[in-house]
């Protein structure tokens, strides 16, 4: 055992992170022969909605693996520098959630067309979100924006519909414009990317890392250590904020799981070589599930990559 096992959980999440950056550095283009090349071959969706739709699928799946490593490395940064709790469970939601949406857009089980649909759902999303970010502001900048945005989103809807997807127009805050069934909740997508048969267990940690990320009472005590009674004031105690290394393994673990299914889910859509990552994630992951007295993750038998 560890005489700093915090030291440990950061040394290892690092390892895997740095290698992971570097896999996304390395690379520019899928490989050849791999499913993001053979589904982007001839670009057979090319339409209003693109002319390299399928590439652009690809460009996706980068920008989110390189958005959930990123997060992940301020996890790092938290962990080592021990100056803060809180800010450690707002960037492992935004990493694992990030991960998360990538599993759904790689996932192996669904054709070139589906993926298609599923990462226009997030764009179409990203679009009606900015409209009501600015058409809120009365400016000509800001209907300019507006209106181009609403003109990609109409292009987006004819092309589906000429690939045989049903476009549905936004109706409000929280419900965007899309191309057949809505995107899962983050709640949702967590669940697969940390074990397919437990569904459950996303949505309870997506739950915990919510409750301190969006400064919910409950998540805000979560934390308070008692320190000693206070004198002169019955009934009160003093308190500190403070966190120990296994708690941090528990229920910080679901960070590094996403990633690691990532990593494996991200290696087999573009065919790029995972040799350098496989190691660290193995690390990582036997690091913190020895630090927090828990299962290794069977990421080898359900997602193909890790193997212990």
């Amino acid at each position: 055992m560890s005489s700093d096992p915090i030291a440990d959980l950061a040394k290892s999440l690092d390892n895997f992170v740095t290698a992971f950056r570097g896999l996304l550095g390395s690379n520019r283009q899928p490989a050849p022969g791999s499913p993001a090349a053979r589904e982007a071959e001839g670009e057979p969706f090319a339409d209003e909605w693109g002319e390299r739709p399928s590439s652009d699928v690809f460009a996706v799946t980068v920008l989110l693996a390189a958005s959930c490593t990123d997060y992940l490395m301020g996890v790092v940064d938290i962990l080592q520098a021990r100056n803060t709790v809180y800010a450690s469970y707002a960037l492992t939601r935004a990493a694992a959630e990030a991960a998360a949406i990538d599993c759904y857009l790689t996932d192996k089980d669904i054709d070139a067309l589906e993926r298609l649909r599923r990462t226009t759902n997030f764009r179409l999303d990203g679009l009606c979100e900015q409209i009501s970010m600015v058409e809120v502001f009365r400016s000509d900048e800001a209907a300019s924006k507006v209106a181009h945005n609403q003109t990609r989103i109409e292009a987006f809807g004819r092309s589906g519909y000429r690939h045989g997807l049903d476009f549905h127009k936004a109706k409000g805050p929280g419900k965007p414009a899309r191309l057949g069934d809505a995107q899962p909740s983050a709640m949702r997508l967590m669940g697969p990317a940390i074990d397919k048969d437990s569904p459950d267990l996303g949505a309870t940690y997506q739950r915990l890392l919510s409750s301190v990320t969006h400064s919910g009472l409950h998540g805000l005590t979560r934390f308070l250590t008692p320190l000693q009674a206070n004198e002169g004031r019955p009934g009160e105690a003093l308190a500190a904020l403070n966190v120990n290394a296994r708690e941090l393994a528990v229920e910080l673990v679901v960070g590094p799981l996403c990633a690691a299914t990532l990593a494996a889910n991200l290696t087999w859509f573009t065919g790029w070589d995972a040799s350098e990552v496989v190691g660290p994630a193995n690390a990582m992951l036997l690091t913190w599930a020895r630090i927090g007295a828990m299962p290794v993750p069977d990421v080898a038998n359900k997602h193909g990559f890790i193997k212990l």
